[in-house]
């Protein structure tokens, strides 16, 4: 999904959602707060508010790393997958090669 918000300007957007457990309408997240890097608490509601009004608490927590950050911040420690550490021993043995490859340019002699 895309938003514009200026002229040729084109932002992704991710809106996450779930259904209400009892009704089946759509919930929005009222408000969130951050307790780690790796850890959210949603507050949810139904939007169906006048025959429904269900509200909760959720958590939202990143559990693997897919892929490697070019930035890391050594205070996150998310643990790799299976798959990255299946790729990283392939990269260590030379077979594949992860990330962006880097090449110099030859300077003329």
């Amino acid at each position: 999904m895309t938003e514009k918000h200026e002229e040729n300007d084109m932002q992704e957007v991710s809106r996450l959602r779930f259904n209400c457990p009892h009704c089946g309408s759509y919930m929005k997240v009222r408000t969130s707060k951050t307790h780690h890097p790796e850890y959210r608490a949603l507050y949810l509601h139904c939007t169906n508010e006048f025959k429904c009004g269900y509200r909760c608490k959720s958590e939202l927590t990143l559990t693997e790393t897919l892929a490697p950050s070019y930035c890391p911040n050594p205070a996150v420690n998310i643990r790799p997958s299976n798959w990255l550490m299946q790729k990283l021993a392939l990269e260590a043995q030379g077979q594949i090669r992860l990330g962006e490859a880097i090449t110099k340019k030859e300077e003329p002699k």
